[in-house]
């Protein structure tokens, strides 16, 4: 048995493929950009403070990510429609939706408008409660649900301001 030509692949691989070669070269232009950032050799400034580190590595971290979806893409053979993103449910929709909305109302409501650990621990909450209220599969009561949501996001709110502001050295609102 042979395998399937490339025309017979899914469109969701097809689709992956692309995005994956759109990925990376978004991935290679944030790199190449941080790269030509100054380095402030002539002021000895430590290397990991200058100001394209952190981007060379979020774009280094997009790069490899898109090669590798573009290489998931180009070497699948199925013709599983489950994985197509050209045919979407009303649930996921309804998810894709609040994702968007959520994220709107953070980058433009919050954050930047209030200190930036309680902004995101906002956040963090509203979508995880909702995110877990939405499903369902949903097993923890409304009260653990509550709970988790809330050490969720004072955690990780709290991590992500220390990495931020304490490893990259990056001034954060608030």
């Amino acid at each position: 048995m042979s395998a399937p030509s490339p025309d017979m692949r899914a469109p969701s691989h097809r689709t992956d493929t692309v995005l994956g070669l759109v990925v990376t070269a978004l991935g290679s232009a944030i790199l190449i950009g941080a790269l030509a950032m100054p380095r402030f050799e002539h002021r000895s400034a430590d290397p990991l403070t200058v100001p394209g580190i952190t981007p060379g590595l979020l774009g280094a971290i997009i790069l490899v990510l898109g090669v590798i979806l573009t290489i998931r893409g180009a070497s699948r053979r199925s013709t599983d429609a489950a994985l197509s993103i050209t045919h979407w449910t009303p649930r996921a929709v309804k998810r894709t939706a609040f994702t968007l909305a959520a994220l709107l109302i953070y980058g433009f409501g919050l954050f930047g408008n209030l200190p930036f650990v309680p902004a995101t621990a906002v956040f963090i909450f509203g979508f995880t409660v909702t995110v877990e209220l939405m499903r369902a599969d949903r097993r923890a009561s409304l009260a653990q649900t509550l709970l988790g949501a809330a050490v969720l996001a004072v955690v990780a709110s709290l991590v992500i301001w220390a990495v931020f502001s304490k490893v990259f050295l990056i001034q954060l609102p608030g």
